[in-house]
């Protein structure tokens, strides 16, 4: 069967019985236009089912109103679900809308989505960069005028602007409240990408943000003087059973952490399902502090002690930079770093001796 043409706006001047000029001034709100003209050219459209060609349109006004997000693909991690929100509600608010892929953390899913949003002339994106040697699909060439803004990551080798957070202090402060409480043994549990299963030895290159998170947990550790703290440490790769495995690795070592600190709360799941299968109680035998806030995380018992990141407020000042760079090309880039906050919670207590 031959699909029905879709209506043109032709069809809509002849339904309401004006010139094609003076329908498309109507429908798009521009030029004069009796009142009861639009009235009828609209109910024409309507009755019709026209819609306008958006593309077209676009190119008339070189602009979309859209916005290209590129991000991971876990939206079961409390801060993307929780950004995405974030962004999509304040490009509405504005009058745009966002255009999501996402990546698997894979370079090359990266640039081929960078590559495909610039093809469907989104007018600017916000990334999550993925852990790569080079950025060249975000550089200038590349990205055809469009202006970039990154968020949770920023790259070392593109001049982007980005929206961070002082996760460097976040997890210093959090190591030195533990330390104050009692604690001379600390694990910790870092999500790593690039790793294999799991190690005790510091990967070479990680994510700009799991590298602030372990310089803050070290520093905490130095603060308190390295001599009198046992710090043990595990990177893991972000799947199913590592991370656990990486738990339970901690927990048999001769004289095991009493506090775990974990770098997301996919390992704060996972130190989780260990200590229950191990029947530690969470708060007395084990202590456990994350980064990263969340409903559930205030609503089990005991309650999870996180290092707090303003989600909402890094969406929003994603976009509002985003606008302004399409507003003026000509801006500078700049590092917006918003501040932690230490949420203190039943998980984190003095150790048991």
């Amino acid at each position: 069967m031959q699909r029905p043409t879709p209506p043109t706006i032709a069809d809509v001047a002849a339904a309401a019985g004006v010139s094609l000029a003076t329908a498309s001034r109507a429908l798009a709100g521009y030029g004069r236009v009796a009142a009861a003209t639009v009235e009828r050219v609209r109910d024409a459209a309507e009755s019709l089912g026209y819609r306008p060609n958006e593309l077209a349109r676009s190119m008339r006004i070189g602009s979309t109103r859209t916005i290209g997000l590129v991000i991971i693909a876990d939206f079961t991690n409390a801060f993307f679900d929780r950004v995405t929100k974030a962004i999509v509600d304040a490009a509405r608010a504005h009058d745009y809308q966002v255009v999501i892929s996402n990546t698997d953390e894979d370079i090359a899913v990266e640039g081929a989505a960078v590559s495909t949003l610039i093809d469907k002339q989104v007018d600017g994106l916000i990334v999550v960069p993925t852990l790569a040697d080079s950025s060249d699909h975000l550089s200038p060439a590349r990205l055809a005028g469009r202006p970039v803004v990154l968020i949770d990551r920023y790259t070392d080798d593109a001049t982007l602007s980005s929206v961070t957070t002082d996760d460097r202090l976040g997890t210093r402060r959090a190591v030195e409240l533990a330390i104050g409480l009692g604690h001379d043994r600390l694990g910790f549990l870092i999500s790593s990408v690039g790793v294999e299963d799991y190690t005790a030895n510091e990967p070479a290159r990680m994510i700009s943000t799991v590298r602030e998170r372990v310089e803050g947990f070290r520093a905490g550790i130095a603060a308190a003087g390295d001599d009198r703290i046992a710090h043990t440490w595990r990177y893991t790769q972000d799947v199913p059973s590592a991370p656990e495995r990486a738990v339970a690795s901690m927990l048999d070592e001769p004289n095991p952490p009493t506090v775990i600190f974990t770098s997301n709360n996919d390992m704060l799941l996972a130190a989780l399902r260990v200590a229950a299968e191990r029947g530690l109680a969470v708060g007395r035998d084990l202590s456990l502090v994350t980064v990263d806030d969340s409903a559930w995380a205030s609503a089990i018992s005991p309650g999870i002690a996180v290092v707090a990141r303003p989600v909402e407020e890094v969406g929003r000042a994603a976009v509002e930079r985003l606008l302004e760079q399409m507003e003026d090309p000509s801006l500078e880039p700049v590092r917006i770093t918003l501040p932690t906050e230490f949420v203190a919670r039943g998980s984190l207590s003095v150790p048991a001796r």
